[in-house]
């Protein structure tokens, strides 16, 4: 009977999630959400589409203007491949796309419910703030502004990490599964959110440090928690390790100190509610989380948890703001590109201490009262961006051409910046003269066809990667990197038709295959803990 009850109790759960998630896209403007105000969301449609085949050859030659950019081996791609699988299923990006955020944003509500459920052990608690998680201001400017899906997914992870180690540092045995497996999942969602977050829970563990007696099994559940976080995530870090070893082009840095936000802003930007125009985005807490932030100042009295929440809280303002000396770490932290990124956990946490502290088993009608109020600041949030946009505007089947052409320098072999012969797909012989060659791309292949070609080495302008191999006739030619970051093949004939391809190495294999014993092991543990003690 005990089994039966949760399981009807998780029915309603996802029921309810489901139906909010639905409201979520109504309320955000359907659509909008695929507004191409600036660069952001090309890059990511790019990044999705080109996992067609991720699972067997890393690099897509259609995307990122054709010329075999390598992103997938430095952008985690794990959580979004359900994106590209339903776009593949409805034959339609923006249907795909919205499916796809109503699915994931029901799991995050029921993710969020049973995360924080250990903690709050009360279900109205847990219901209330699993729905306004779901209409978080920063996860809107996330997804409807920024158009960074990855941080997007990242933030749902978040919640596991958090709840999990503090139970751990309580004393939960096991709660060093959750906090493996929702670590992992943020490393192959979001890089920068995998370094706030590690950042977050060390300062969770310090905060704490007089909480537990007993700190040798805090210890010995961390210690497993973090190897198995590392054996989960090696599929991901192998290949990109042994990438990044000859010489990739980052990311674009930030300049900190200027970026953070000053506290007028902040607090203006945070009543404003507004994720910002057309042209500008507008990064703030949100109306919801500065009142909370406001009664942690005025409330009395607060439970051990409060207290560490509510002071990771305050941490996270303080580093997203000018509060906090940026100039002394732009050195080191420069690829943060903006500290208000510590926005995102200074909402989760701000959110978990405001409805512990104001949502009580009998606090229904408040309950309701905040999950409207928060739905309307998430409609006003979505209407303060320009929706005057065109159709034109908005990714879809009709546009993907020039969405496919969209040009990046991140992640490209050094040698290959500001190269404008390979955004021109210019091909070179030996004696680095231009030679016109057809080639078309197919989403695993870049196909170069010769017809009477004089000279025995082509500099294609397909940029270089270890794994890549070109073949003619079933035969493979040597290749190497040319001095323009690009492939160059040798001992070319003069008939064919030449294939270029990418595979994962056997290093990379190696940390896959790992990764996924790994996690087989993980669940047969979960399964085991289920049995004996019905926790999970």
């Amino acid at each position: 009977m005990e089994r039966k009850g949760k399981i009807v109790s998780f029915i309603k759960i996802l029921s309810i999630m489901a139906v909010f998630s639905i409201i979520f896209i109504i309320v955000g403007g359907g659509r909008r959400c695929l507004t191409l105000y600036n660069s952001d969301l090309a890059f990511h449609l790019n990044r999705i589409i080109g996992t067609e085949n991720v699972l067997t050859h890393p690099i897509n030659y259609t995307v990122f203007h054709q010329l075999g950019l390598g992103v997938n081996y430095f952008y985690p791609w794990l959580t979004i491949l359900p994106i590209i699988w339903l776009m593949k299923l409805t034959h339609s990006i923006a249907v795909g796309y919205m499916l796809f955020l109503i699915l994931f944003n029901t799991i995050t509500g029921v993710i969020a419910y049973y995360s924080m459920k250990p903690i709050y052990k009360n279900n109205l608690k847990s219901l209330t703030f699993s729905v306004l998680y779901l209409f978080l201001f920063y996860r809107g400017l996330d997804l409807y502004r920024r158009a960074d899906i990855g941080e997007f997914i990242a933030m749902t992870f978040m919640v596991v990490v958090f709840s999990a180690l503090y139970q751990l540092i309580m004393g939960k045995k096991k709660a060093w599964i959750p906090l493996s497996l929702g670590m992992a999942l943020i490393i192959y969602s979001h890089l920068l959110s995998a370094i706030i977050t590690v950042i977050m829970c060390c300062l969770m563990l310090v905060l704490t440090w007089n909480y537990e007696k007993n700190w040798k099994f805090t210890v010995v559940e961390l210690s497993k928690s973090i190897g198995a976080t590392c054996l989960l995530s090696l599929g991901f870090l192998f290949p990109y390790l042994q990438q990044m070893k000859f010489g990739i082009n980052p990311p674009a840095t930030g300049n900190l100190p200027k970026l953070a936000l000053s506290v007028t802003n902040l607090i203006n930007n945070s009543l404003n509610n507004s994720w910002g125009d057309s042209l500008y985005t507008v990064p703030s807490l949100g109306i919801i989380c500065l009142i909370f932030l406001v009664i942690g100042i005025v409330k009395a009295k607060n439970t051990k948890f409060e207290k560490t929440i509510y002071l990771l809280g305050i941490i996270s303002v303080i580093l997203s703001a000018k509060l906090f000396p940026w100039n002394l770490f732009q050195k080191h932290f420069a690829l943060l590109q903006f500290p208000w990124r510590f926005l995102e956990t200074a909402s989760i946490f701000l959110l978990m201490y405001g409805v512990s502290a104001t949502i009580s088993s009998k606090s229904f009608f408040k309950s309701i009262g905040l999950i409207i109020c928060s739905i309307i600041f998430f409609y006003f949030s979505a209407n303060s961006i320009e929706n005057t946009v065109k159709p034109s505007d908005q990714a879809s089947s009709q546009n993907i051409t020039s969405i496919l052409s969209y040009d990046t320098a991140d992640y490209i072999p050094q040698r290959a910046v500001n190269n404008h012969s390979i955004n021109e797909h210019q091909f070179f012989n030996e004696k680095n003269e231009k030679v016109k060659l057809a080639h078309t791309e197919t989403s695993t292949k870049s196909i170069i066809n010769l017809h009477s070609y004089k000279g025995s080495v082509i500099n294609t302008p397909i940029l270089y990667y270890k794994g890549e191999k070109a073949m003619i006739n079933g035969k493979e030619l040597p290749v190497k990197e040319s001095s323009r970051g690009t492939i160059e093949i040798l001992n070319v004939p003069q008939n064919g038709k030449i294939e270029i391809t990418s595979q994962y190495t056997k290093f990379a294999r190696t940390g896959q295959i790992i990764s996924v014993i790994s996690l087989l092991v993980l669940m047969a543990l979960m399964i085991q803990s289920y049995f004996r003690t019905k926790n999970y």
